[in-house]
């Protein structure tokens, strides 16, 4: 069976972003996100946390090749100084198949939050994000959900996480199927 690598944006030292509503970091909500998306089909994920220090992200996808796994889903959400940011996005490499599984959970993404659709956008190799997109050998996405600046993003996504969970896992099979 073919499977799909969660990885787990940030590390337990430094955890990212920290959301305004509940203080809690990208890290620490993201490993929710990933254990109810792998909850949905055990067989079908593996998650992957990254750890502290120099090559993290080479560390981290490593062990995506290692698992030999279809494509990899790197969890994080957004962050701005404006708290009037809002909106649903994915950073993709570009190429066919990160592309083509981008498109799928952006558009599941934004369909189970309703908020503002920031759309795919590729990222190169020395862009933000752009080592999580092509590090690895297999095709990767970074997904940015929501702002956790912004308090009522948060609770969209509160509301709603479940529902953010199923469509991220509905299309990574539908992804799957066609790969």
């Amino acid at each position: 069976m073919s499977k799909i690598a969660l990885v787990i944006g940030h590390n337990a030292r430094s955890q990212g972003a920290v959301r305004v509503t509940d203080k809690r970091s990208e890290y620490d909500i993201n490993s929710d996100l990933a254990a109810v998306i792998r909850d949905l089909d055990p067989a079908r994920y593996v998650i992957v946390r990254r750890t502290h220090g120099t090559g993290e992200i080479g560390r981290a996808y490593a062990e995506v090749d290692r698992l030999g796994v279809s494509a990899s889903v790197e969890l994080h959400f957004n962050s701005a100084e404006a708290a009037s940011a809002t909106g649903t996005e994915t950073l993709t490499s570009g190429t066919t198949n990160s592309a083509r599984l981008a498109r799928g959970v952006q558009a599941g993404m934004v369909r189970a939050l309703g908020l503002r659709d920031r759309g795919v956008k590729v990222i190169a190799r020395n862009g933000r994000g752009g080592a999580s997109l092509w590090t690895g050998k297999p095709p990767a996405i970074l997904i940015e959900p929501y702002f956790g600046s912004n308090t009522g993003g948060c609770a969209v996504a509160d509301r709603n996480f479940s529902a953010l969970a199923r469509a991220i896992h509905e299309a990574c099979t539908a992804y799957l199927k066609g790969a």
